[in-house]
């Protein structure tokens, strides 16, 4: 692993620990859908390993060969919290909102893959699907969340 991958990994932790901790009051409650995320999230690694979708070739723990420790178990659950709890209510604003997450992380995504070896695409596994699987993710994330809080969410601005 060289040095820019190292930061890449740890300073993804790093950010999302920041994070968390800098807005940490009210969190509590979307606890369970980072858990959720991080189940989600496993089992796309799981998917993506048996038909050989991506793989990760750099990894923090080396002996955990079909997730990405670092995005999995950390990062994918603080910014599902996140993502929740500072969703706007207004549909036209979700999909905004959707469109604005899942471009910059698919953006980060690709510069990853193409600037490292921390991820792989295989086969024909291509940045669109990556864009289209995030799209859709994020609702998933909030559909349970609303499952969990009987249909019910208030509103928490981000400043």
């Amino acid at each position: 692993m060289t040095i820019v991958e190292g930061l890449i990994q740890y300073g993804s932790i790093s950010l999302a620990i920041i994070a968390l901790i800098w807005k940490r009051d009210g969190m509590k409650k979307y606890v369970p859908v980072g858990l959720f995320a991080s189940f989600y999230a496993d089992i796309w690694c799981y998917i993506a390993i048996y038909f050989n979708l991506w793989g990760y070739h750099h990894k923090i723990l080396p002996l955990i060969r079909d997730i990405s420790v670092p995005v999995n178990v950390i990062v994918v659950p603080i910014m599902a919290m996140f993502w929740v709890r500072y969703c706007p209510l207004k549909f036209k604003e979700k999909l905004l909102w959707a469109f604005t997450w899942t471009s910059v992380l698919t953006v980060v995504e690709v510069l990853i893959e193409r600037r490292t070896s921390i991820l792989a695409y295989h086969g024909s596994y291509h940045w669109y699907h990556s864009y289209i699987l995030w799209f859709f993710t994020w609702f998933i994330w909030l559909g349970f969340h609303l499952w969990l809080n009987d249909w019910k969410r208030e509103f928490d601005s981000i400043f």
